[in-house]
């Protein structure tokens, strides 16, 4: 009775299915299945098997039990968890399908057995398998946001001798009812210094990720509960991408876009040194394919999202958009994410050249597939999104 529930980490079916076959990692199977059994039998519905494919984490490369380290492992999570080779690995065998398997980060699967112990996990929980559900498990906020709110009500305004402001910690801790009750005037001040800190940040080399992941989780605990996305005309429009993280889908679309593209902010921030040499490679490259811009446009009641890739062809001569097209559906899992979460299916991809001229892409229909996309600030000029469950991003609202 002292124990109410259990989690313990276990394997897709395909990675236990191949170890069956594999000599020296049949007892690793084995193990596993027996231990699943026992759990499932004391336990029943209080039980919880998270079954990953690979998990990465620390700094060797193992085979039992498997293995991936940090460095090798987060590239090979963001290229494997592209919808091109899920789909590829979805019509495999096992032993050539298992290496397209996204792995997991060890931080991730960690938290997600902690949030499910702990009862704050929504839904069914009785098996998490593959890297989205794990994820999306794993990145509960209502513990993470309670600490910022938190954190928030305990900061005092301290004004210095010029008439700036710094901020003291005050001693006592509040609690998440009194944040929420929180006036709209401190509110709504303390939204926009977040804000003014984001975009001044852009573009500067010297500040690092997790602050800019601090200060977009204090905005999405900002949020006032009047703010529902769903229901709510301004997720429409154009919205430009912040190009602020550090992961390598980032950098390599900075490195195709124009220098000063992804210096948002004020005029007089941006940089004016004299523009560097492009590297030859990107030199070569811009003969045939140059990238101009980078942005996402809502539209249909908030029902239809456009990822959309502006570019010249041949020298620059002939503009292009390349077109990712998904559809939005709102869900109403829980009271908490009511009006944020959405369903978000990849439909096509389109080439077009202008207004009414292109064409639709063939596309697989097993590349149609869904996933979570969480939008969790939203106000005239900025959007804070997260897609299943993953890492906020900013995206501002472009000038008509």
């Amino acid at each position: 009775d002292l124990v109410k529930s259990f989690v313990i980490i276990g394997n897709t079916k395909r990675v236990r299915r191949l170890a069956r076959q594999v000599s020296f990692l049949k007892g690793y199977a084995e193990g596993k299945d027996e231990a699943e059994a026992t759990l499932q039998e004391l336990f029943g519905q209080n039980a919880c098997i998270i079954k990953p494919s690979f998990i990465y984490g620390g700094e060797e490369i193992g085979l039992n039990p498997p293995r991936v380290p940090s460095s090798l492992g987060s590239l090979a999570s963001e290229v494997l968890g592209l919808y091109p080779f899920q789909a590829l690995a979805d019509e495999l065998p096992d032993a050539l399908a298992l290496p397209l398997a996204p792995p997991i980060s060890v931080e991730v699967v960690a938290s997600a057995a902690i949030n499910v112990a702990l009862g704050i996990v929504e839904g069914y929980t009785a098996e998490l398998e593959g890297k989205e559900a794990i994820v999306m498990a794993g990145t509960v906020r209502k513990w993470r946001e309670k600490s910022i709110y938190e954190n928030l009500l305990r900061e005092e305004y301290l004004e210095t001798e010029d008439g700036s402001t710094e901020y003291i910690s005050g001693k006592d801790s509040c609690s998440i009812d009194t944040i929420m009750e929180m006036s709209d005037e401190r509110r709504w001040k303390k939204i926009n210094e977040c804000k003014d800190m984001l975009l001044r940040r852009n573009g500067n080399e010297n500040i690092k990720d997790d602050k800019d992941l601090q200060i977009m989780e204090e905005l999405e605990c900002l949020r006032p509960k009047s703010m529902i996305p769903a229901d709510d005309p301004k997720l429409n429009g154009r919205w430009n991408f912040v190009l602020s993280k550090d992961d390598l889908g980032t950098q390599l679309i900075k490195e195709l876009l124009p220098p000063d593209y992804h210096s948002i902010g004020n005029d007089d921030e941006k940089t004016t040194s004299s523009p560097q040499s492009p590297p030859p490679w990107k030199s070569l490259l811009s003969t045939a394919y140059q990238l101009q811009g980078l942005y996402m446009r809502i539209h249909d009641e908030q029902s239809q999202v456009e990822i959309v890739l502006s570019s010249k062809l041949f020298f620059g001569k002939v503009p292009v958009e390349i077109v990712f097209c998904t559809s939005l559906l709102a869900t109403n899992y829980d009271e908490e994410t009511a009006g944020l979460l959405f369903l978000e299916k990849f439909e096509d991809v389109e080439i077009r050249f202008g207004p009414s001229d292109g064409w639709t892409l063939p596309i697989p229909s097993n590349w149609q597939r869904f996933r979570h996309l969480e939008i969790t600030y939203l106000d005239d000029e900025v959007v804070v999104a997260r897609g299943s469950g993953g890492d906020p991003h900013i995206l501002v609202r472009a000038a008509v």
